[in-house]
C-alpha cells in the first residue's frame, strides 16, 4: 500500500468521524435521558416503598389507626420542638375492662372484633380534636395537642366514657364493657416517651380503683405510692420463705346458743421492719404479682393442720382468691392438705368472694362442685354489695352466705339497710343456705339478727382474731362454759 493509501483512508476516516458525530452525539445522549429517567423512576419508587413501609411500621395492622412506634415518633418530635410556655400536650391512657375475658370465654377474634369496634369510635368520637393510637393489647393512646384547658380534658375524658354506654355487637352478640383513663401531660423534661407513660398509667392504676368507667389526673404522689407499693411487692417476694406470716382466728358462733361452731383464718404478715401488715395492705400486691398462689396454698396447709387439733366438729374457714382457681393444681393441693391434716372436708370451708366469677365462669363452677362432691362446704363471703348475688346464688354451689359487716354497721339506724338484711336473710332460706353475719359489735346488733332469722354470727362482740394457741385455749374451755349456760 502506498502512502498516498494511508493518507486517502486517513482522510476519509476523519470525515466519516465527523459525519457519525451528531449521531454519536444523539445516541448518548437518548442513553442518557433514558439512564436520567430511569433513575428518576427508581427515586420515586424507592421513595414510595419507603412511604409505603413507614405507613406499615407506624400503622396498627389490626386496627388501621397510629401504633406505638407512629405515638414514639410524633411525641419525640414534638419534645424534640422549639418548647413554648403556652403549650400541654395532654396523653390519655385508655384500658378497657374485662379484655382478658373476652379473650378466654368468647374467643381471640371476638377480642379483635371488640378491639376494632372501639378504635372506630374513639376515631369518630375526638375526630379534628385528639389523634388515637393503638398502644398494643387492649390499651390506647389519645394524644391533645396545644394548651388544653383542664375543662377540654374533662370533656374528652367524658366523651370516652360515654362510649361504653351502648353494647359491643360481637360475632352476632351484644358485649357491654368499660374502660379507665389515666391522663399525663407532657412536662419541658421529658425525653422519652417512656417518662410520659409511666405517668399515665399511674394515674390509670388509681383509675382502675374506682368501680365503673373512670379517669384520674396524674399526682406526684402517686409516684411515691407506687414505689412503695414497688418495695411491698419485693418483700413480699421473700416473706414466705422468710416465714414472716401467720395466722390468726376470728371465731362464728351459732346465735342461739353461743357456741363456736367454727373459725375464720385471717392471713397476718409480721414485717421485720413495719411491724404487722394486714391483709387489707398487702393481698391486692400480691394478686397483682401472682404470688397469691403460694401465699393462698400456705394458708390453707396451715389452717387444715390447725383445724385438726381441735375438737370435732369445730370447723375452719379459709379465704381464697379468684387468682386461686387459675391454678388447675388447687383443687388437688386442698384435697392434699385436708389428707395431710387428717381433718374430715366437711369441716373445711372456703369463702370466695363474688369478684371470683370473674375469672372464668367454668373453671370456677367446676372447681366448687369437685370441692363440694368432696364434701368441702362453700361460703360466699361479703355478700350483697355484688351485682350478680342472685344469680351466682343459682348458678354455683354454696352452703353458706356471709352477709357484708357494712350492713351490720347500718341496720339499726338505717331502715333501708335493715329491710335489705331481712331480704338477704330470706334469700338464705329460699335458697337452703344457712346465714352467717359479719361485724357484729353490740348485743342490739346480735337480738336485731336473731329475730330475723340469722344462723351465725361473727365480729368483735364474740371475740377479735387470736393466735392459734389462744384458740385452741378457747375451744377448751368452751365444754364448761356451755355447762355453765344450761345450769342457769
Amino acid at each position: 500500500m502506498t502512502g498516498s493509501d494511508y493518507g486517502f483512508w486517513g482522510n476519509g476516516s476523519a470525515s466519516i468521524a465527523v459525519s457519525l458525530m451528531p449521531i454519536v452525539c444523539g445516541v448518548l445522549f437518548y442513553q442518557w435521558a433514558c439512564s436520567r429517567s430511569r433513575l428518576i423512576a427508581q427515586l420515586q419508587q424507592h421513595r414510595k416503598t419507603e412511604e409505603d413501609l413507614q405507613r406499615v411500621v407506624h400503622t396498627d395492622q389490626l386496627t388501621g389507626i397510629a401504633n406505638r412506634f407512629a405515638l414514639e415518633r410524633d411525641l419525640r418530635e414534638r419534645l424534640a420542638a422549639e418548647p413554648r410556655s403556652q403549650d400541654r400536650t395532654a396523653l390519655l391512657l385508655l384500658d378497657l375492662d374485662r379484655f382478658k375475658f373476652v379473650n378466654d370465654s368468647m374467643g381471640h377474634d371476638v377480642g379483635d372484633e371488640l378491639l376494632v369496634a372501639l378504635s372506630k369510635r374513639l376515631i369518630q368520637a375526638v375526630s379534628g380534636t385528639a389523634k388515637v393510637y393503638r398502644l398494643g393489647g387492649d390499651e390506647f393512646v389519645i394524644v391533645i395537642a396545644g394548651a388544653p384547658s383542664d375543662g377540654k380534658i374533662e370533656d374528652i375524658c367524658a366523651t370516652i366514657k360515654s362510649l361504653f354506654s351502648e353494647p359491643f355487637d360481637l360475632s352476632g352478640a351484644q358485649f357491654w364493657t368499660g374502660g379507665s383513663i389515666g391522663v399525663a401531660y407532657v412536662e419541658p423534661g421529658d425525653e422519652t416517651m417512656s417518662a410520659v407513660l409511666k405517668r399515665a398509667d399511674l394515674a390509670l392504676y388509681k383509675a382502675k380503683e374506682i368501680a365503673g368507667n373512670s379517669h384520674m389526673l396524674y399526682a406526684p404522689d402517686m409516684a411515691a405510692e407506687a414505689a412503695e407499693k414497688g418495695e411491698m411487692e419485693y418483700d413480699l417476694s421473700r416473706a414466705l420463705a422468710a416465714g414472716e406470716f401467720f395466722l390468726e382466728y376470728q371465731p362464728i358462733v351459732g346465735i342461739e346458743s353461743r357456741a363456736i361452731r367454727s373459725f375464720e383464718a385471717l392471713i397476718r404478715w409480721r414485717h421485720p421492719e413495719k411491724g404487722i401488715i394486714p391483709p387489707d395492705r398487702f393481698i391486692a400486691s400480691a394478686e397483682k404479682t401472682g404470688l397469691i398462689l403460694p401465699i393462698g396454698n400456705w394458708v390453707v396447709r396451715t389452717a387444715c393442720l390447725e383445724a385438726a387439733r381441735w375438737p370435732a366438729p369445730t370447723g375452719i374457714a379459709v379465704n381464697v382468691a379468684g387468682d386461686q382457681f387459675k391454678d388447675r393444681a388447687f383443687v388437688s393441693h386442698v384435697k392434699a392438705c385436708l389428707a395431710e391434716a387428717g381433718l374430715a372436708p366437711g369441716r373445711l370451708t372456703i369463702e370466695v368472694t363474688e369478684s371470683i366469677f370473674h375469672v372464668d365462669v367454668e373453671i370456677v363452677s367446676n372447681s366448687l362442685q369437685e370441692l363440694r362432691a368432696h364434701g368441702v362446704r362453700i361460703a360466699l363471703d361479703d355478700f350483697g354489695i355484688g351485682f350478680s348475688s342472685i344469680n351466682n346464688l343459682r348458678r354455683f354451689p354454696l352452703d353458706q352466705l356471709k352477709v357484708d359487716r357494712s350492713f351490720t354497721r347500718s341496720m339499726l339506724g338505717n331502715q333501708r339497710d335493715a329491710e335489705l338484711v331481712d331480704i338477704i336473710l330470706q334469700l338464705g332460706n329460699t335458697f337452703q343456705v344457712s346465714t352467717t353475719i359479719e361485724g357484729i359489735e353490740t348485743e342490739g346488733q346480735m337480738e336485731f339478727v336473731r329475730a330475723l332469722g340469722a344462723s351465725e354470727a361473727q365480729g368483735f362482740l364474740i371475740s377479735r382474731p387470736v393466735s392459734a394457741h389462744d384458740a385452741f385455749a378457747i375451744l377448751q374451755r368452751e365444754p364448761a362454759k356451755l355447762a355453765a349456760r344450761s345450769i342457769g
